[in-house]
């Protein structure tokens, strides 16, 4: 379930933030469509924000929910085929930082789990199996107990390799990496392959909505003891009350994956709420 829930939240994030970065460049104008596609979202946002309040449940929302991201799914395909990237001005960095401040809410309230959930609930059986093969070409799995079972093989689609690839050209590709938190092993998301001037406009973005700071944890080429460990020590909060925010995975001159162990430097954004 947890490669499904990724996969949902990927999804999510392409139709509401990432279409000016995927898709191919044509040359018609998608003005009606955007109209469209803000009036639905501006639906789904409402209906969010007061699930997120805790006015309605899951249940009193569902079907609602499933109609608006019906209309959703074949105006956002008509968006892909039709938007002009030469004619978008986007910042990705920017994108990125809109995306991540929603998802922090979300993460707050509790509610991040749930909205991922309630989205793949809404999905009838054939609606999923649909869903599922968009990104998957083929999987193996393997019973390991009664009701469990592992991931022996999995086959992603060409397609969605190349959108992963495009991402990771723009410093847009989230991972999650193995960290300590006290004696807690855990994962924090972590984004691969920014340089510095992505950074800034990332960290510029963020700082309209929270006093943003950042820390250089380790640059891997210098010789450290324990240097080999794959996990982060990390402090939730540290002593100036400000929260942990994302890591972020510096470059140093071209964005081959995997980078070399010289040329990674690691760093941490924390936050704090402004003060009004």
């Amino acid at each position: 379930m947890f490669l499904i829930m990724n996969l949902i939240e990927y999804d999510m994030t392409v139709k509401k933030y990432f279409f000016p970065v995927l898709a191919d460049k044509k040359e018609r104008n998608t003005a009606k469509l955007d109209k469209e596609i803000a009036s639905l979202q501006n639906q789904k946002n409402r209906i969010k924000e007061a699930y997120i309040k805790g006015i309605v449940e899951v249940e009193d929302f569902s079907e609602d929910y499933r109609v608006i991201e019906e209309k959703l799914n074949l105006l956002e395909e008509k968006r892909i085929a039709a938007i002009d990237i030469n004619k978008q001005t986007f910042s990705p960095q920017q994108i990125m930082a809109d995306r991540d401040v929603e998802k922090e809410k979300l993460i707050r309230s509790n509610k991040f789990k749930d909205m991922l959930m309630a989205e793949w609930n809404n999905k009838t059986k054939e609606e999923k199996q649909e869903f599922i093969s968009k990104f998957i070409e083929s999987i193996t799995l393997e019973k390991s107990s009664k009701d469990f079972y592992k991931i022996e093989n999995i086959k992603f689609r060409s397609s969605f390799l190349e959108q992963i690839y495009k991402l990771m050209d723009f410093g847009m590709f989230d991972v999650s990496i193995p960290c300590t938190k006290g004696k807690e092993e855990t994962e924090i998301t972590s984004t691969i392959l920014m340089d510095r001037k992505e950074l800034k406009e990332y960290i510029d973005r963020l700082n309209n909505y929270y006093e943003v700071s950042y820390y250089e944890l380790r640059n891997l080429d210098a010789p450290k003891k324990g240097y080999q460990k794959k996990y982060f020590t990390i402090d939730e909060t540290n002593d100036n009350g400000e929260k942990l925010f994302k890591l972020v995975e510096l470059i140093s001159d071209d964005k081959k994956f995997p980078q070399k162990e010289t040329n990674r430097i690691i760093g941490e954004i924390r936050v704090k709420e402004k003060v009004s």
